[in-house]
């Protein structure tokens, strides 16, 4: 039989790990947050489109922004996602 695996506590006791604290810092510092907002249900229709082009929420939807710049002959300073960058 399999075995019961403890989950990790999720709770938020305001204590992080150093290297948590790291990556943070580090996010806070190279990157600004975008907060886009879709209609209820919306989500789970991108997150499933963004599986099967496999990539992250994240990465489907900068590159999707990403695109769109370029078709408007907008600038793009730099195109690295996220998953590229843990890549090196």
């Amino acid at each position: 039989m399999g075995e019961d695996k403890k989950k990790p506590d999720t709770k938020n006791t305001g204590k992080q790990s150093a290297a948590t604290k790291a990556k943070n810092n580090f996010n806070n510092k190279n990157y600004d947050r975008l907060y886009p907002f879709v209609k209820a249900g919306n989500k789970a229709k991108i997150e499933r489109a963004a599986n099967a082009a496999g990539q992250s929420l994240n990465d489907y939807i900068v590159t999707a922004i990403y695109q769109r710049m370029e078709r408007e002959g907008n600038e793009i300073d730099e195109r690295r996602t996220a998953e590229e960058f843990e890549k090196t």
